[in-house]
C-alpha cells in the first residue's frame, strides 16, 4: 500500500458515502430497497469514475459495510488503478491492523469479523492500493461548531428546510451540542429525537449525517462544488417544488449531456452508465484522464462556483437562491465550451439552422430515431423482435461507418485543437454501440 497527503492525488476527486452503514441501519430495508440501493450506488460510482481523478472513501466504511464488499470486491482494479482512493487516518499502518484495533476495542466489533472484511482489508494493503491521510483533529471540533453555526444561523440550509417544515430550532437543542466536549453522530440524534419534533429529529439528524461527511471530505480536500447534493440526499426538492437536483448525476446527464445533444445533434443513450460494465468504466476512466476530460470539466464546474457571490464564508454550501443562479451559469459554461469545441465548418452549419445535418461526432445519430430512449430499445427490442433483419443489419451497418468516420475526421485534426470533451463523448458513445451491437 502506498500512502500520500490529500496534495499528492490528483485535484478532481470525489468523496463518496454512499457505503456508510450507519445510514442505513437506520431502515429496515427490504430486499427489493437493497437491489435498488445496490443499482444506485453503482450508477453514481460508474459516473464518478468516468468524471472524476479519483473516489475518496472512508476506510471504516469499505470495510464495515456490505454493500461495499458486494460492490468493490469483484473489481481490484478500481483500487489498483488508484480510481478508490480509502481515506485511512495518519498513524494506522495499513487496514488490517486498523481492523484489528476496532476488532480489540470491542465497539462494534461484529462489523468487522466477516471474511469480507478481511478479504477487503487485505486488497487494500496491497502493494497497488493508494491510500490518502487524514488527522483526526481536523474533523471533530470542526464538525461540532459548524453544526452550531447552521443551526444558530437564520439564513442557514437547515434553518431554511426547518422553516418549510414549519419547525424551529429549540434552544434546548443547541445548548445540549454545545455543552458536548466530543460531540457524535448518534449524541445528535439523540438530542433531536428528545425535542419530541419529528420534523426537528428528522432534518438535524440528516444534516449532522451531511456535516459529519463535510468534516471527512474537507479532511482530504474532497468536498467538492456540491457538497450538499453530493454527500447525502436529504430531500431538498421539498424546498424547491420538485426542482431537479444539482448532483453529479444531474449535473452530467440534465446539463452536460443535454448541451452536448442540442450542440452536436447527436444522441446519448438515457440507459449508458446500466449498459456500461464495470470493466467498460476502468478503461473509459484512463481515456478520460489521459485526454483530459476530467480536468476540463471539472474546471468548469470550479471555476463557475468561484463566480458567485456566496453567503458561506467557507464557500461550501449554497443556499437556494444560489444553486439556481450556479445551475444557470454552469449551463452557460458549458455550452460555450462545447460550440468553441465544434469544428468552424459545423459552427457554420449550426448557426444557419441546419438542424438535420449529420454532425462529424454524431457517432450514434439516425436521424429517424430520434425520439426513442436509446439505441438499444430500437436495434434489439423494435426491429429485431419484428424480424427485420435486413434493417437491423443495415442500421448496425450505418452506425458502424459512422463512427469511423468520425476518426478520421478526428485524426485530421491538430492535437491542440481536438475537442476534449466531445472527443470523450464519442468514446462513451462508441464504447456503447459496441455493446448494443454485440462487438
Amino acid at each position: 500500500m502506498e500512502s500520500v497527503s490529500p496534495e499528492d492525488i490528483l485535484p478532481s476527486r470525489a468523496y463518496f458515502t454512499e457505503f456508510d452503514r450507519v445510514t442505513f441501519s437506520q431502515v429496515a430495508w427490504t430486499d427489493e430497497d437493497l437491489q435498488a440501493i445496490r443499482r444506485n450506488v453503482e450508477r453514481k460510482l460508474k459516473l464518478l469514475a468516468l468524471t472524476k481523478g479519483h473516489v475518496v472513501i472512508a476506510a471504516s466504511h469499505l470495510l464495515e459495510s456490505e454493500l461495499a464488499h458486494a460492490v468493490l470486491l469483484p473489481h481490484p482494479r478500481l483500487f489498483s488503478q488508484k480510481i478508490v482512493v480509502p481515506a485511512l487516518r495518519a498513524g494506522v499502518p495499513g487496514f488490517r491492523v486498523f481492523l484489528e484495533t476496532k476488532i480489540a476495542e470491542g465497539k462494534e466489533a461484529e462489523y468487522y469479523t466477516s471474511s469480507e472484511c478481511r478479504d477487503m482489508a487485505q486488497m487494500l494493503d496491497s502493494e497497488t492500493a493508494l491510500a490518502v491521510r487524514w488527522d483526526v483533529s481536523q474533523t471533530a471540533d470542526w464538525f461540532k461548531q459548524r453544526l452550531l453555526s447552521e443551526l444558530t444561523e437564520e439564513r442557514s440550509l437547515l434553518n431554511s428546510w426547518l422553516r418549510q417544515a414549519g419547525a424551529v430550532v429549540p434552544p434546548d437543542l443547541v445548548a445540549g451540542i454545545s455543552n458536548s466536549p466530543r460531540l457524535s453522530r448518534p449524541e445528535v440524534y439523540l438530542l433531536a429525537k428528545n425535542t419530541g419534533d419529528k420534523n426537528v429529529w428528522t432534518a438535524v439528524s440528516q444534516y449532522a449525517d451531511f456535516i459529519y461527511y463535510l468534516a471527512g471530505a474537507k479532511a482530504v480536500r474532497s468536498e467538492g462544488v456540491l457538497p450538499q447534493e453530493n454527500l447525502i440526499d436529504f430531500s431538498l426538492s421539498d424546498m424547491t417544488e420538485g426542482r431537479t437536483h444539482l448532483s453529479d448525476l444531474e449535473v452530467f446527464f440534465k446539463i452536460f449531456v443535454d448541451l452536448v445533444e442540442a450542440t452536436t445533434h447527436t444522441h446519448i443513450p438515457v440507459d449508458l452508465l446500466d449498459a456500461l460494465s464495470m470493466d467498460d468504466i476502468l478503461d473509459l476512466h484512463q481515456i478520460a484522464v489521459d485526454d483530459r476530460f476530467v480536468e476540463k470539466y471539472n474546471v468548469i464546474q470550479e471555476k463557475t462556483k468561484q463566480g458567485l457571490t456566496i453567503q458561506d464564508p467557507e464557500r461550501l454550501v449554497l443556499l437556494m437562491e444560489e444553486l439556481a443562479e450556479y445551475e444557470q451559469s454552469l449551463h452557460k459554461e458549458y455550452e460555450a465550451a462545447l460550440n468553441l469545441e465544434l469544428p468552424r465548418r459545423l459552427r457554420n452549419l449550426k448557426s444557419s439552422k441546419a438542424g438535420t445535418f449529420l454532425s462529424a461526432i454524431a457517432c450514434l445519430c439516425i436521424p429517424v430515431w430520434g425520439t426513442f430512449g436509446s439505441v438499444k430499445e430500437v436495434v434489439i427490442s423494435g426491429l429485431d423482435l419484428a424480424g427485420k433483419k435486413k434493417v437491423v443489419t443495415a442500421a448496425h451497418t450505418r452506425v458502424a461507418e459512422n463512427i469511423k468516420a468520425c476518426d478520421r475526421l478526428l485524426d485530421k485534426m491538430p492535437l491542440e485543437g481536438k475537442p476534449i470533451l466531445i472527443e470523450f463523448v464519442r468514446r462513451l458513445q462508441e464504447r456503447y454501440a459496441d455493446i448494443m451491437l454485440g462487438n
